[in-house]
């Protein structure tokens, strides 16, 4: 043993705090352990009797749960004599205290790898809440662990399901079912996952489930073969919760490329919110299925749909899609869309597309809009002849007359070689 390996065992006797030093020599075991340093064993030794110093009963159990979770990432098999003898002198603490340590070693075994007994010891929490909470965490990080490295696969599935027998109430069962479904997609069982879904009893997670089910589907490019499967899945789900899952089922054909279909759907639940959040949700996702659905909206609805795209769009334009911006000009051209459509091309440099759209407008506050927008372009770009044509076409004589203001003043600086170089605010920023 070498000298600073023994003096830190030494030194380790020194922290006043008896809990502290538990842990602490436990930490210590566990580092030997692994460099395979044959004194680890006198460290955990050292932790084991350390622990009768500590006064409270619950402290003390707990510091063994450390303890023997040390021992166990160590590799030394008697940790779960250690884990026993903890649950057996728990049985004096009140129900609340000693559900709290249960709770601990169902969690120590579970990090272990131990899924089995780590479900064994959260059967005994006795807050049915909290052992239900428990199991959900159980299933979650099982679930989680076969999306990343599916291995032991049959083995990790089993242990799920036990746990789910423990999982009677709702959400708690339907998230876990979440989890499950989860894992079912990373592993293509595409059946298992829709049957999953199907035994979910909670209805907003259950739209969730489904939802993820659409788009994890899509994603891995199964969706178009299980869309039959997906249409009788949410025919039961309507039946059961109501027609909300008219929205899930919408989606999943927008996503499949029926837009036509998904818009029918839409149109029947006859809630226009629902269907501009659906609208939106596929921007953010799957924009290239947007327009599908776009241009099979009734005209009412589309030009809702329309001004709600547009706006997110203009929010974050890079989010804009050339193919997504024309269907919406072809389904609800109005002229305040287009003029939405029109910031977009100034936005994105097209400034003479811009323009076009603007003198084409009727609307003469809309067209002043745009207009304004275009010359205050030209002008940041130093091209003052079109910023003069521009402004020109402005309607408004608030607009023109501080459009005119600023370009001159421009001019005059390009001219002079001075000034910052910088554009003042435009006439919508100044109140005008």
């Amino acid at each position: 043993m070498s000298m600073l390996v023994q003096e830190v065992l030494e030194s380790v006797a020194s922290i006043p705090d008896p809990y502290v030093r538990v842990i602490t020599y436990a930490k210590v075991g566990e580092r030997l352990a692994k460099a395979r340093k044959p004194v680890f064993k006198d460290a955990f030794i050292k932790a084991l009797e350390t622990a009768k110093e500590v006064d409270d009963p619950l402290k003390m159990l707990q510091a063994l749960v450390s303890v023997g979770y040390m021992m166990g990432r160590a590799g030394i098999r008697s940790y779960k004599r250690v884990f026993l003898q903890v649950s057996e002198d728990s049985a004096l603490l009140p129900d609340k205290l000693r559900d709290g340590v249960m709770r601990s070693i169902a969690l120590s075994l579970l990090r272990l790898g131990e899924i089995g007994e780590a479900v064994t010891y959260a059967v005994e929490i006795r807050d049915q809440r909290l052992r239900q909470e428990t199991m959900v965490f159980i299933v979650r990080q099982v679930a989680r662990s076969i999306e990343r490295k599916p291995i032991r696969v049959a083995y990790s599935l089993r242990k799920i399901r036990l746990a789910l027998e423990y999982i009677t109430d709702e959400p708690y069962r339907s998230k876990a079912l979440l989890e499950l479904m989860k894992a079912f997609i990373a592993l293509k069982s595409y059946e298992n996952a829709l049957a999953t879904v199907r035994g979910m009893g909670s209805k907003g997670w259950a739209r969730q489930a489904f939802k993820e089910l659409i788009y994890r589907l899509k994603a891995q490019g199964a969706l178009e073969e299980y869309i039959g499967l997906i249409e009788e899945l949410a025919d039961e789900m309507v039946g059961r919760f109501g027609e909300s899952f008219t929205q899930e089922l919408a989606t999943a054909f927008a996503l499949s490329g029926r837009g036509d279909v998904a818009a029918e759907l839409m149109e029947r639940l006859g809630d226009e919110g629902e269907t501009v959040k659906l609208a939106l949700e596929l921007l953010r996702k799957y924009p290239r299925v947007l327009p599908s659905f776009l241009k099979a909206l009734e005209p009412e609805t589309a030009l809702s749909v329309g001004k709600a795209v547009m706006n997110a769009i203009l929010e974050r334009p890079e989010r804009g899609d050339w193919e997504v911006i024309k269907a919406v000009v072809e389904k609800a051209g109005s002229e305040d869309i287009l003029a939405k459509v029109a910031r977009f091309y100034v936005l994105k440099g097209h400034a003479e597309e811009a323009r076009k759209i603007g003198s084409a407008l009727d609307d003469l506050h809309l067209r002043s809009v745009v207009m304004a927008d275009v010359a205050r372009h030209y002008l940041g770009a130093g091209d003052i002849d079109r910023a003069i044509n521009a402004a020109l076409e402005v309607r408004d004589t608030g607009y023109t007359s501080m459009l005119m203001s600023e370009i001159l003043v421009k001019a005059l600086e390009a001219e002079l070689g001075g000034g910052d170089g910088k554009v003042g605010k435009s006439p919508e920023e100044k109140g005008g």
